[in-house]
């Protein structure tokens, strides 16, 4: 199953008043299941590994690059990338800013659920890689440390 079919089943799950969706295709299984947080529900996790789910909390992603003194912080899901809790709001951090390993340095909004990106490893703030509102895939680079 490739990315655009799983995001079909994010739009049809939307859709529908089920509360999770599973399915298993060719070893590799694939599971939906909206939150309940008060505002709404919508899609907590979706998992494409062979008979295994994937936790519900998006772990931080962060990837070493060819020198040793940069990291790159990725997206840990698919979803609408913000640089900011609120569009008048200041982001959450700015080129030359240091962030500690497990800050939040920006959010990913898939289905109207709000999830944090937070940084790995500790370091400052080199390159933010991609601007607010932009749809982002899992993996996709955001930032850059050093």
């Amino acid at each position: 199953m490739d990315l655009s079919q799983i995001r079909r089943l994010i739009d049809l799950m939307a859709q529908a008043p089920i509360a999770e969706l599973e399915i298993e295709e060719n070893g590799r299984r694939i599971r939906l299941a909206r939150a309940h947080n008060g505002q709404g529900a919508g899609v907590v996790s979706v998992a494409a590994k062979p008979a295994e789910t994937v936790p519900a909390v998006p772990q931080p992603s962060v990837m070493t690059s060819a020198s040793d003194a940069q990291e790159t912080i990725t997206a840990p899901s698919y979803g609408v990338f913000h640089l900011a809790p609120s569009p008048d709001a200041p982001p959450y951090v700015a080129v030359g800013q240091k962030v500690e390993a497990g800050q939040q340095v920006g959010l990913l909004e898939a289905m109207k659920v709000f999830n944090p990106v937070r940084a790995g490893v500790a370091g400052t703030i080199e390159a933010v890689l991609v601007a607010g509102g932009t749809e982002v895939d899992m993996g996709t680079p955001l930032f850059r440390l050093v």
